[in-house]
């Protein structure tokens, strides 16, 4: 078309586990208990300021 050689780059597949939908499902159920876990964790109330 326009005279160069345009490389076929394949896209960088994922890790095995994490191919597959049942995977993906996992690490987001993972992740949101871990983000419920940390929000009612004493952590978080140390980090709100505490107005007197």
């Amino acid at each position: 078309m326009n005279g160069f050689a345009m490389p076929q780059d394949k896209p960088a597949s994922e890790p095995g586990f994490f191919s597959s939908p049942l995977g993906k499902i996992g690490l987001n159920v993972v992740l949101f208990v871990a983000g419920v876990a940390l929000i009612q964790s004493p952590i978080m109330d140390m980090l709100v300021p505490q107005f007197d």
